[in-house]
């Protein structure tokens, strides 16, 4: 009877230590961006980026601080993953480190990312489907070029007179919106170019890349904008 009851205990402190390990275990999808961003953690680092959900829906990615055991983050590519998130007793979890253990348990896509082609420095060849050279223009004080921070979701550059920057509020793989555009404030002898360059920025939607030619259009289908990628 004694042998009895002890197997008896011994059963059910197996299936109790089973159910606290499943209530503590989680497996959760998530999609990661192709490029990794600076960041702050214990000090400064690379971040993933990640979104969590079967699919991923439009809005601003998420810094991962932490490390997914056994996943191999391949820059230029995004991926959806399925991920284990185990919780630590945080007794046994160092000070400065996460009480949750990330482990990979299967990559579920790979696709090479098409917007970083984008990610690159280029100089303005045409406004409106004309040439800067054309007789249409005044020769700007320099020629309009727009930098390219496709992780970051970010712009710089001059407009021909002042330095530009700003935020790209959409980006896929054809689809392009900036906001937040702004700039120094110096007068140039001429600012026909400056100002239509930004407002054409201001009116761009979409884009396409053939060769190292970028052209922006805007929401009728009409280029607005021609660049060359600079060597």
């Amino acid at each position: 009877m004694k042998s009895l009851a002890i197997a008896l205990l011994a059963l059910i402190t197996v299936n109790s230590c089973g159910n606290d390990s499943e209530e503590n275990t989680k497996t959760i999808i998530y999609h990661v961006n192709s490029t990794k961003v600076p960041c702050e953690g214990v000090g400064a680092m690379q971040c993933l980026q990640i979104k969590k959900g079967d699919i991923a829906t439009d809005g601003n990615w998420t810094n991962f601080y932490g490390n997914i055991n056994g996943f191999e983050f391949e820059t230029g590519y995004t991926y959806k993953i399925s991920v284990k998130e185990e919780q630590l007793d945080p007794a046994e979890v160092p000070a400065d480190a996460s009480t949750i253990k990330y482990t990979l348990v299967e990559v579920l896509e790979k696709k090479q990312d098409p917007t970083l082609r984008l990610h690159d420095i280029w100089s303005l060849q045409s406004l409106k489907g004309m040439s800067l050279q054309s007789d249409r223009y005044a020769t700007p004080k320099q020629t309009p070029r727009l930098e390219l921070f496709v992780a970051e979701k970010r712009l710089g550059g001059t407009d021909g007179c002042n330095n530009i920057f700003g935020s790209i509020e959409t980006l896929t793989e054809t689809e392009i919106r900036f906001s937040k555009l702004g700039g120094t404030k110096m007068m140039c002898p001429n600012m026909e170019v400056p100002d239509l360059f930004t407002t054409a920025l201001s009116n761009t939607v979409s884009y396409k890349i053939e060769k190292l030619n970028l052209f922006f259009y805007n929401q009728d289908g009409e280029e607005v904008l021609q660049f060359v990628k600079v060597d």
